[in-house]
């Protein structure tokens, strides 16, 4: 199944999607995040954030970082739900255990809000785009076994 290579290395947005979501179908770890990306970010397909919300579910399941910070993100932002800080949190702390240092600002931001400091809000930390970690396998053909060490 060269689905995941085919579609990182496409130009055209919407011929990747469709390779991604042939990869993931198929239980590549890399390509569920990647599918749940392109629907957060309306690469190659419609914006549609309940189903980037399932497909990180599927790869969040399955311990991909990047999954998990981005469902983060979209509980902070309010991207197919309302804002939940508390859920924002508990997903940005276990981004953040996995490696995403990057977050640590947001997650201190999230503890001193929720925390209720003083009573006034704290100004809202820069949020980046989600992260799409687009490794490609070193192999012609994809194997969830081979995505999953990426």
């Amino acid at each position: 199944m060269a689905d995941l290579n085919r579609a990182l290395a496409s130009a055209d947005h919407a011929d990747a999607f469709v390779s991604l979501l042939c990869a993931a179908h198929a239980g590549c770890l890399r390509a569920q995040t990647l599918v749940g990306w392109a629907y957060q970010t309306g690469r190659g397909v419609a914006v549609d954030y309940h189903q980037a919300s399932d497909w990180y579910r599927k790869a969040a399941g399955r311990g991909d970082s990047c999954a998990i910070a981005n469902l983060g993100l979209m509980s902070l932002l309010g991207q197919g739900a309302p804002p939940d800080d508390i859920e924002a949190y508990v997903w940005l702390q276990s981004a953040v255990g996995l490696g995403h240092t990057g977050l640590q600002p947001v997650l201190a931001w999230l503890e001193r809000r929720i925390g209720g400091a003083a009573g006034t809000p704290s100004p809202a930390p820069p949020v980046s785009a989600p992260i799409p970690s687009a490794r490609p396998c070193n192999r012609p053909v994809c194997d969830p076994s081979r995505c999953e060490a990426v």
